[in-house]
């Protein structure tokens, strides 16, 4: 009995032995299988080279490279608004939340900084977070390495392929400019790290101040003979990259390189690498100053070539000084759209949150819509403009500010300046004082535009109080 019980228990054990293989076996078996399956690229999925089968899907890329423009016009995204003390705006920050106004106040730091145009958020960047500029040029190298390929969008006509690889050129060269401006040498991308590669080629090296400088230039020397002059097709096509825009923007370049705060200072002086070098030239050059005027001057040349020219107000059927002509010719070419001194419109952003912000509200007794009255100058720079004698209002010996917080009522100041009662600081003043800042008891002049047709009524004034 005992012998067969044992018998019977060594084939069960046995049985559960090969049971136990089995099922591993089938696992092992399961597990490559769904290995494979895995493996398996379903059909029609998209890649990088459908991207550039065609014209219309290139196009498409093309304007990708354009999407990481910055919104310069918003108070928000624009850092150079906000991040010094020429505006102020209410410190509760209810609904205006500036993260350049935060670094103005001290606010910056290097965990999380602000306006941060790196990696895109903070308001840095592109027209929005997850704009960063280094996500700009990598597709702008995306798009240079597969139109510059011509068995690539066979349908793209051979001057449009030059012109689209000039925009993005272009384009390539502007984000490094203004990450430049930014924060100094940077790195170069001049092709894209491929992404299997090391750690040790991942870590690129910045590089010294000038040699941006150079790399920078020579992108817009490239990108500028194949850019048309103007754009012929203005429904579609108005904030494109033309001529003048990149001889204008290697102006800039050029203007800054020559700077005080890149040509010569000191306080760079050991601002090195890991590896010893410099990366901010320490010996001021003129040959930087003679580059950049020769090089303003080229594109000066330029824009008016392709009919730009200082804007000039046109007149209007009412009789109106001199200095209001002035004054209107000031504004409106700041104001008035698409006039003869615009050199490039950037088409990733517009200006109404500006409007709707820095509007004080008229107190004519009607709704005052959208005017937020959240920006407005300091008195300090209020006072930075120059008196009517074209000095500073403390140099000026003819005329007397001593006594410029005094109201002074005098009937002839008020008509002649458009001010209702106020300080004598702002009587005898620059043209662009009036013209540029709103304060209280000035009266504005009233400004429509349609149809191409000014109608001017200088009646038609707005109290601001």
């Amino acid at each position: 009995m005992k012998i067969k019980n044992i018998t019977i228990n060594k084939i069960k054990g046995s049985v559960k032995g090969m049971i136990i293989t089995s099922c591993f076996a089938a696992t092992l078996l399961s597990l490559s299988a769904c290995k494979k399956y895995l493996d398996i690229v379903p059909d029609n999925v998209a890649t990088i080279d459908n991207a550039f089968t065609m014209r219309t899907e290139a196009e498409k890329y093309l304007f990708t490279c354009y999407s990481f423009l910055p919104k310069d016009g918003d108070p928000f995204y624009n850092v150079g608004m906000l991040s010094g003390d020429e505006l102020w705006v209410p410190t509760q920050e209810w609904d205006f939340v500036s993260y350049a106004w935060r670094s103005a106040r001290g606010g910056q730091n290097a965990a999380q900084p602000f306006m941060n145009a790196w990696v895109g958020n903070y308001h840095g960047g592109g027209p929005g977070d997850r704009f960063g500029l280094w996500k700009g040029i990598r597709n702008c190298n995306i798009f240079l390495e597969n139109v510059k390929d011509e068995s690539k969008v066979r349908d793209l006509r051979p001057d449009e392929r030059a012109r689209w690889i000039a925009e993005v050129t272009f384009l390539k060269a502007y984000y490094h400019y203004y990450l430049l401006r930014m924060y100094g040498p940077i790195p170069l991308v001049d092709t894209n790290i491929d992404v299997s590669a090391t750690e040790d080629n991942v870590r690129i090296k910045r590089m010294p101040f000038d040699e941006c400088v150079t790399y920078i230039s020579k992108l817009l020397d490239e990108a500028t003979p194949n850019l048309p002059n103007i754009i012929t097709d203005r429904t579609t096509e108005l904030g494109r990259i033309t001529k003048p825009v990149a001889l204008a923007i290697k102006a800039k370049l050029l203007l800054m390189a020559a700077s005080p705060l890149f040509n010569g200072n000191t306080d760079y002086t050991s601002f090195k690498d890991h590896d010893g070098v410099s990366l901010f030239p320490t010996a001021f050059s003129a040959d930087k100053w003679k580059l950049a005027a020769d090089a303003a001057k080229v594109a000066i040349d330029a824009a008016e070539t392709a009919g730009s020219k200082l804007y000039v107000f046109p007149g209007s059927t009412f009789k109106l000084s001199d200095t209001t002509n002035l004054q209107l010719t000031l504004r409106s070419a700041i104001t008035e759209r698409w006039n003869e001194e615009h050199i490039w419109a950037n088409p990733n952003t517009n200006t109404d949150f500006l409007q709707r912000t820095a509007m004080p509200k008229l107190a004519n007794g009607g709704a005052s819509g959208d005017a937020r009255m959240q920006l407005a100058a300091p008195l300090k720079i209020a006072e930075m403009f120059y008196s009517s004698n074209g000095v500073p209002i403390t140099e000026d010996k003819l005329l007397n500010f001593a006594n410029k917080l005094v109201p002074d009522l005098s009937a002839n100041l008020i008509r002649t300046n458009f001010i209702i009662e106020g300080f004598k600081d702002v009587y005898f003043r620059d043209v662009k004082l009036m013209n540029g800042v709103l304060f209280s008891t000035l009266e504005s002049l009233a400004v429509f535009s349609r149809a191409d047709s000014v109608i001017v009524d200088e009646l038609n004034t707005r109290r601001v109080d």
